[in-house]
């Protein structure tokens, strides 16, 4: 039988004597070969002792998976930012004048409440990806963030499906317009 407990996951209310002492002989076997057995030695006590209520110490995986969905997005949305950052480097002094910049800065994502922050967390520190952004993720952005990401988004897959892969000065002054204006339901256009 399994209960609800921390990280709302699924956590065994029960283990059988077999399962508790194979898991403690895992995690004996692993403090002999670890620099941190102390790391396994509460672990291998709570299934030695059966202590229940503690089991979501052993268990310590993430509570959830993170969907296809918000890895892909995630990708896309960073994938979106090399562009506008690309457009932004061939631009002059004189180009970048009047645009509002600061309306669709990248500032991360939400560590308490959105899986991108963990997927961008996990590409950054463990997959060397996207180190332009490392100042950037480890600074927990506000929930708004996000819906301001999407917005973006939106626009970039417009341009991708009409075969514009790299940014113009209109394009990223569409793109201001879209996080300023998100109420405007006019349909995209493409910069000319």
């Amino acid at each position: 039988m399994f209960v609800i407990r921390k990280f709302t996951t699924m956590i065994p209310e029960t283990l059988s004597i077999v399962e508790r002492q194979i898991l403690a002989n895992q995690y004996r076997i692993l403090s002999k070969i670890e620099d941190t057995p102390e790391d396994y030695e509460l672990k291998i006590e709570i299934l030695e002792n059966g202590f229940t209520e503690r089991y979501y110490e052993v268990f310590d995986v993430a509570p959830e998976e993170i969907s296809l969905e918000v890895c892909e997005e995630t990708t896309q949305i960073l994938f979106m930012y090399k562009r506008i950052n690309d457009a932004l480097k061939k631009m002059s002094l004189e180009d970048k004048k009047g645009l509002d910049l600061d309306k669709i800065k990248f500032e991360g994502f939400n560590a308490r409440k959105d899986q991108h922050y963990h997927y961008l967390e996990f590409m950054i520190e463990k997959m060397d990806l996207w180190q332009e952004h490392l100042a950037v993720y480890s600074v927990s952005a506000d929930e708004f963030q996000l819906p301001k990401y999407k917005r973006m988004l939106e626009y970039q897959i417009y341009l991708l499906d009409n075969d514009k892969y790299e940014f113009s000065k209109k394009d990223i002054e569409q793109m201001i317009n879209v996080v300023a204006n998100p109420s405007n339901k006019i349909p995209f256009q493409l910069a000319v």
